[in-house]
């Protein structure tokens, strides 16, 4: 009967130190499997690093020069856990075949001299086990793929009812969210998921309580949002740009980023509270985004009529990455990568911010590095108390509870 699997798919990787082995072994199985060789474990390795998934079968010879067949078996078991290891010895050793099963993970143990219809079964079973385990992990991504959609789907959908409903105590706050995914254009970063992790029995219950904490933390950030600018102490917007700035600046030193302030700044009288906290959240932005060697500026000015303040940050990087867009909305990119999701959340409280005091967020177009500019009014009106309750509605939004019964049933 003819295998439902193309055997040749993946290599058969074969290190023995004889090379008459290496030899025979090719000859017998070349027109069924595809063949690699190598006669040290070392040879071997070094295949195994330039193919990558590209071989499925691994058998060694145990008794070599050098590294042994288990310490080759037990080394390719961690930097590819995947792969199917077998060994092959003509030595009766006990104490290696113990130490290749418990070691090395392997698939079967060998005896030499090889018998051509044995080894041919096991060769096929082996190559065989080796395509399930991918075409497996290839619907796991699938799936996952999916499942991170619908995630990031919800959650905004999930954010946007939150904020419109909060309309009485947040200021246009639609116009927020939506100047922040205007960031950046399309999706991107999309992380690598850990399938070992994902197998694991606790993952989905580990993950829906991950998906808890991030949604609190969005929560926090709306009402760090309605907190800044509850008061109506009025401060020089000269004197709180250069206030925060020094504020910031270990910081930014600390992490080899220079922070200047433009020549000029405006006089006028701000929101206190409101701007400060403006500032600060975009200047986390960029300690989080910058590496060492780049540079922040921060610059202020009033419009003509003096009704309005225009603060501008510019850097020298290439902006903000898709990725810290991304994983404000995105629970399996910051499970796969944590904090990555701090520059963006950063972002959308200072983008929020600015829509609640009337003001707007925007991106030039074609400026070089990245540029924010933020123009608030110079006296925005004062908003009502944040509810007490805000931060659990918000949440409960965002965790979508019936979405959650369904995944965690199914996980």
């Amino acid at each position: 009967m003819q295998n439902q699997y193309d055997l040749k798919k993946y290599a058969v990787l074969y290190v023995d130190d004889e090379e008459k082995a290496l030899k025979y072994f090719e000859k017998s199985f070349g027109d069924e499997f595809r063949i690699l060789t190598a006669n040290s474990a070392d040879a071997g390795l070094k295949l195994i690093e330039e193919h990558g998934d590209d071989i499925g079968v691994l058998l060694s010879d145990q008794r070599m020069p050098g590294q042994t067949g288990v310490q080759l078996l037990e080394k390719t078991r961690h930097i590819r856990p995947r792969l199917v290891r077998m060994m092959v010895t003509a030595y009766a050793d006990y104490s290696a075949t113990v130490d290749a099963v418990n070691l090395g993970n392997i698939f079967r143990y060998i005896s030499k001299p090889i018998q051509i219809e044995d080894m041919r079964n096991t060769l096929q079973r082996a190559m065989e086990f080796y395509i399930l385990q991918q075409e497996r992990d290839d619907l796991l991504r699938e799936k996952l793929s999916t499942l991170q959609n619908v995630l990031i789907a919800d959650r905004v959908l999930g954010l946007g009812v939150a904020a419109g409903t909060l309309a009485s105590q947040l200021r246009q706050p639609l116009r927020g969210l939506h100047s922040f995914l205007e960031i950046i254009p399309g999706r991107g970063g999309r992380p690598v998921f850990d399938l070992d992790r994902l197998r694991q029995g606790t993952f989905w219950r580990d993950f829906h309580g991950h998906v808890a904490q991030q949604s609190g933390l969005l929560a926090d950030s709306l009402a760090e949002v309605l907190a800044s600018s509850s008061g109506g102490e009025k401060g020089s917007a000269s004197a709180l740009i250069q206030s925060v700035v020094e504020a910031q600046k270990a910081a930014f030193a600390a992490k080899g980023i220079t922070l200047e302030v433009g020549a000029s700044l405006p006089s006028m009288e701000v929101n206190k509270a409101a701007f400060e906290k403006l500032l600060q959240l975009v200047l986390q932005a960029e300690l989080e985004l910058l590496g060492v060697g780049k540079k922040v500026t921060l610059n202020a000015a009033a419009s003509a009529d003096g009704s309005s303040i225009t603060v501008s940050v510019a850097d020298d990087s290439g902006g903000v990455s898709p990725e810290a867009v991304r994983a404000v909305f995105d629970p399996l990119l910051t499970q796969a990568k944590p904090g990555v999701d701090a520059p963006g959340m950063a972002l959308l409280g200072a983008m929020m911010l600015a829509s609640h005091l009337g003001g707007v967020a925007k991106v030039p177009r074609g400026a070089n590095g990245f540029k924010l500019d933020i123009e608030v009014p110079a006296n925005a009106a004062e908003a009502p108390a944040a509810a007490a309750s805000s931060r659990e509605f918000i949440t409960n939004v965002l965790m979508n509870d019936l979405l959650w019964e369904r995944i965690l049933q199914n996980g």
